[in-house]
């Protein structure tokens, strides 16, 4: 076709107004090479003189397709992007219309079976090669349907068979899903991907951000050298907040991928990262990885780092929670975000709550230290449940409650917390050593900044302790007020949704309760914690390697962690040695003695209860050597027993639910010391 034909095509028929105009007049061209095709191959069979490969009629349709389609919109033509984006060459281009033809066009399919020469019904290699490059083939075949092409790569085209028992010429091929979506206009996000990565909303500009120092010059910079760019802290000090912000003032629209959603398997994982690569490619995004540090070695897990730097493009963002060390084949720009101190935690609170007074946000900065992003969801949620009234602490507490409860994500229950000091009955020896426990928090940041002791023990702000001893005898009550002293929440890990049996997804939902208490502030309660912290084993099968892991990967987060752990036990010496090292106070609560029983049974009673005559308080602890809970039990049993006759709480009915708690522990005495049955 001339200069002026392909100028006359163009102006007459104009550019595409639809793409289903384009799939029509590509069909047609791929159905008349596929005959083209058969054409030479039958002349070849049969020993006549094979015809041209390609008459100059096709050539001509086809040349005239591809100068409307460069005069027409990218948005009317979603699969013109792939020609673009990914610099495609004419023969790339014509095998996906090759496969395309065959997905959308019977008659494709009958030619392309008649074309094959074999019992499959599916493109080989040997038919691309005839209808695509031509009888003789030539390296860009193999070049292109290579495994580094770019068509296989992105996953856009997709071998069937890859058995290498196969010879290459019968190896088949189908067009990939990606393909089928772009020919149907979706431009939203590969579904195959909805569970690892998501296309950034809005949010807050760089300049409505609290970042502390010189965070925020530091990642602009970094974006010009158009490398990795990581930016590590704490969760919540804005890390991802920031680097969005900067992409977006770029122009940018980024793609979140979650770093502990990709498949630990490497061959999955590359895959994962490529179609990562091609939606980026296809839809103009700058992938952001959140949790670059989840895939560093672990274990037995090989490292995956390597993976993003070889899969991904140019311009690649991070978050960690700590800057990682390796041997990088691009070393990154890494930017330090540190917590905010307490005046820029109260301008987040002052733009996150315009109605509180004068000095309200200092006073809420100083006792809900929360990280930056928890901040603005607990103002929204404040705000919304103000409405028009005034606001109230209450409203703040509840939000605050709602936020972290999302984010602990049912891993770990909110424990409410009724009692008080004077309910917790212990010997002067663990009341001392709660008191120092409560100094330890308070005065860390004293001691650990300013005196600076951290930098001495080379250790994070983070305090863990170790309440053991018997049932009952006031571990997590101690927890919870431990909590309330504190003004924080106290959040019990579930362990039966923690712990999975599916490989990495514990420790998963471990580093998800760590970072939600650290970043929201709330103290952390492993009850029974010998289940989780207990001693690593001798490695005899997979399992006892997945358990070890698991327990290397607690030894390393709570190294790290800066917020408040609490562990309760029956079993302190199942503890493993590496965790005790790093228990910064450990209480034994022991069993009562009587003078505590007789407390205990006395705190327990309300007074509010209706109760009758002398209760003989000093025989039953005396009689009973029962801990604190089980006296607990008792105290309710008799209230129940008294409710239902309707009659008050007496000695008898004390002593006989009493009777009933230690006989329930398998012990025995007898009840002649405490007279009165009840009737």
């Amino acid at each position: 076709m001339t200069e002026s034909a392909r100028d006359r095509d163009v102006s007459e028929r104009g550019p595409y107004a639809s793409q289903h105009e384009l799939i029509e007049d590509q069909l047609a061209a791929m159905r008349q090479r596929l005959r083209a095709a058969r054409a030479h191959l039958d002349a070849s069979l049969t020993g006549e003189r094979a015809p041209r490969p390609w008459p100059s009629d096709l050539l001509g349709r086809e040349e005239g397709i591809e100068l409307r389609v460069l005069a027409s919109s990218e948005d009317v033509l979603p699969i013109a992007r792939l020609h673009d984006r990914f610099a495609l060459t004419l023969t790339e281009q014509r095998v996906l219309w090759l496969l395309i033809a065959h997905e959308l066009c019977p008659v494709a399919r009958k030619l392309v079976r008649e074309l094959a020469m074999e019992a499959g019904a599916d493109p080989t290699t040997d038919v691309v090669r005839r209808v695509v490059y031509g009888p003789a083939g030539g390296t860009a075949l193999w070049r292109e349907l290579g495994p580094h092409g770019v068509l296989p790569r992105f996953g856009l085209i997709e071998r069937l068979d890859a058995s290498v028992e196969v010879p290459e010429y019968r190896q088949s091929w189908k067009l990939g899903r990606r393909v089928l979506a772009l020919l149907h206009g979706d431009l939203g996000l590969d579904p195959a991907l909805a569970d690892l990565a998501v296309i950034e909303g809005e949010g807050p500009r760089l300049d409505e951000l609290e970042l502390a120092g010189a965070a925020a010059r530091e990642l602009e910079a970094a974006f010009d050298r158009a490398g990795l760019v990581l930016a590590y802290g704490p969760v919540g000090t804005g890390r991802r907040s920031s680097l969005v912000a900067i992409a977006r003032a770029r122009g940018f629209s980024v793609l979140r991928i979650d770093g502990r959603e990709l498949a630990r398997d490497r061959a999955l994982a590359r895959r994962q990262l490529r179609a990562i690569a091609r939606e980026c490619q296809l839809l103009g995004l700058v992938p952001l990885v959140r949790d670059l540090d989840a895939l560093d070695v672990t274990g037995d897990v090989q490292d995956r780092i390597d993976l993003v730097e070889q899969e991904l493009p140019a311009l690649v963002l991070a978050t960690s929670s700590r800057r990682i060390a390796r041997r990088w084949k691009r070393a990154p720009v890494a930017v330090e975000l540190a917590p905010l101190g307490a005046a820029r935690r109260a301008a987040l609170w002052r733009r996150a709550i315009p109605a509180a007074g004068p000095g309200d946000a200092e006073i809420l900065a100083r006792t809900y230290p929360l990280a930056p992003a928890l901040i603005e969801a607990a103002g929204r949620i404040a705000v919304e449940r103000c409405g028009a009234g005034p606001m109230r602490p209450a409203h703040i507490e509840q939000a605050l409650r709602a936020v972290l409860d999302h984010r602990f994500a049912g891993l770990a229950t909110r424990v409410h917390v009724t009692q008080t000091w004077d309910d917790l009955v212990l010997p002067e020896e663990q009341t001392t050593a709660m008191i120092e426990l409560l100094a330890r928090i308070r005065e860390r940041a004293r001691v650990y900044e300013d005196w600076g002791f951290a930098d001495k023990l080379g250790r994070g702000l983070g305090i863990t302790a170790l309440f053991s001893g018997p049932p009952g005898t006031g571990k997590t009550m101690a927890a919870g007020l431990i909590a309330k002293s504190l003004g924080t929440e106290l959040y019990q890990v579930d362990l039966s949704k923690v712990v999975s049996k599916w490989i990495g997804e514990t420790e998963k939902n471990l580093a998800a309760v760590f970072d939600a208490a650290e970043s929201g502030h709330a103290v952390l309660l492993f009850d029974e914690a010998d289940a989780l912290f207990g001693k690593r084993t001798e490695i005899r099968s997979s399992n006892d390697r997945h358990a070890n892991q698991e327990i290397n990967f607690l030894l390393q987060r709570l190294e790290s962690y800066a917020g408040i752990c609490i562990l309760t036990t029956n079993h302190a010496t199942a503890i493993d040695e590496a965790f005790r090292r790093r228990i910064a106070v450990h209480v034994t609560f022991p069993m009562p003695e009587a003078e505590e029983r007789e407390r205990l049974w006395k705190v327990l009673i309300p007074e509010r209860a209706p109760t009758s005559g002398d209760l003989r308080i000093a025989q039953l602890a005396e009689t009973y050597v029962l801990s604190g809970g089980y006296i607990r039990n008792a105290v309710l049993r008799a209230a129940f027993l008294a409710a239902d006759e309707r009659v008050p709480i007496d000695a008898a009915r004390l002593a006989r639910a009493a009777q009933l708690e230690y006989e329930a522990l398998g012990k025995l005495t007898s009840s002649s010391a405490l007279d009165g049955p009840v009737r």
